[in-house]
């Protein structure tokens, strides 16, 4: 399994989205990018983030989701 976490700095929503990533566990499995650092991130996900992306599958969630939204995520690659 392979999430990306699409993020920006002083992004309270991102703040709350990392939580509920540290929460089911999955922090440590998840690959932080900053959108910032990108012009094509930032035309694809700009005022989507936070966003996470199962690059296994392609499926991703927009904020707002929930802890059973991202375990559905990663269930999804089997």
């Amino acid at each position: 399994m392979s999430l990306v976490f699409y993020t920006r700095e002083n992004c309270g929503l991102c703040d709350k989205a990392r939580a509920l990533l540290d929460v089911g566990g999955l922090a440590d499995r998840v690959r932080m990018v900053d959108i910032d650092a990108d012009l094509d991130l930032i035309q694809r996900y700009g005022d989507q983030v936070p966003v996470i992306l199962n690059e296994d599958t392609g499926e991703k969630i927009t904020w707002p989701f929930t802890a059973s939204q991202i375990r559905d995520l990663v269930e999804e690659d089997g």
